[in-house]
This record gives structure tokens, sequence and C-alpha cells, in this order.
């Protein structure tokens, strides 16, 4: 019974063409800011821990 589960098996990605460009974000992005302070963030991440 060596069946792989749809849900475990990997990913298979398509093989890209030659001339496909790979879309990689710019040098200068940054990621927008969440707006929370801190102690909000230390408080979400400890009721997440337990």
């Amino acid at each position: 019974m060596n069946k792989t589960s749809i849900a475990t098996a990997p990913a298979v990605m398509k093989p890209r063409e030659r001339g496909d460009v790979v879309a990689r974000p710019a040098n200068h992005w940054k990621p927008y800011p969440c707006l929370l302070t801190r102690r909000e963030l230390e408080a979400i991440i400890a009721k997440q821990l337990g």
C-alpha cells in the first residue's frame, strides 16, 4: 500500500519555456507595515504559542 495521497504529493511545476520571464520583486520592494505595536504583536504571538 504505497499509494501517495494527492494532498501529500509535492506540487509539480510545469517546465518553463526559454523565453518565459520569471517574475521577481524589485530590489526596492518592501512589504506594507501591519500598523501594530510591538506589544500587540508580542501578545498575538504569546497567545498563539500558548
